[in-house]
């Protein structure tokens, strides 16, 4: 395996899952892809702003906001060679998208949703990826959140 891309989104979780992923990458000599897929501002608002982690009111700042996460988690790595991407639009076509477009040899993605039946299961876009793609998929269990797990402050 040569190349692992990490799906990450805002929740608190990211933390566990960036761990995972780039231990896992690095076990391998492998190159690490960092994947934001940005929401438009309104589907923002109905996904993350119960969480409180930011408050954005513009697209700029939604797009700013992706920078700024995906930066702080390089940042919280210490590894310089770690590749960003922002995309935007539906999640699970995104990823595997952009797993295709970079040619990677795993996906490793978050398993948490807000929703209870979800979450018995696993998350939406998770099994979305998980029933199209044919690219290997690590997924990574995550409870719910607490107050521990965020990592990332997104200030702006």
């Amino acid at each position: 395996m040569k190349k692992v891309l990490i799906a990450l989104d805002f929740h608190p979780s990211a933390k566990k899952i960036i761990d995972v992923g780039y231990k896992m990458a690095k076990a391998m000599d492998a190159e690490v892809i960092l994947l934001h897929v940005k929401i438009e501002l309104m589907n923002y608002l109905l996904t993350y702003k119960h969480m409180g982690l930011l408050q954005l009111k513009s697209e700029e700042n939604l797009e700013s906001a992706a920078k700024h996460f995906l930066e702080k988690s390089k940042l919280y790595l210490c590894d310089n060679m770690i590749q960003t991407v922002i995309k935007e639009g539906d999640f699970a076509v995104s990823i595997l998208k952009t797993a295709k477009e970079m040619a990677v040899d795993i996906i490793v993605m978050g398993s948490h949703s807000s929703k209870w039946l979800e979450e018995i299961v696993m998350g939406r876009v998770t099994n979305e990826v998980l029933q199209q793609t044919t690219i290997p998929l690590l997924i990574i269990p995550t409870k719910k959140h607490n107050k521990s797990n965020t990592f990332i402050s997104m200030e702006l």
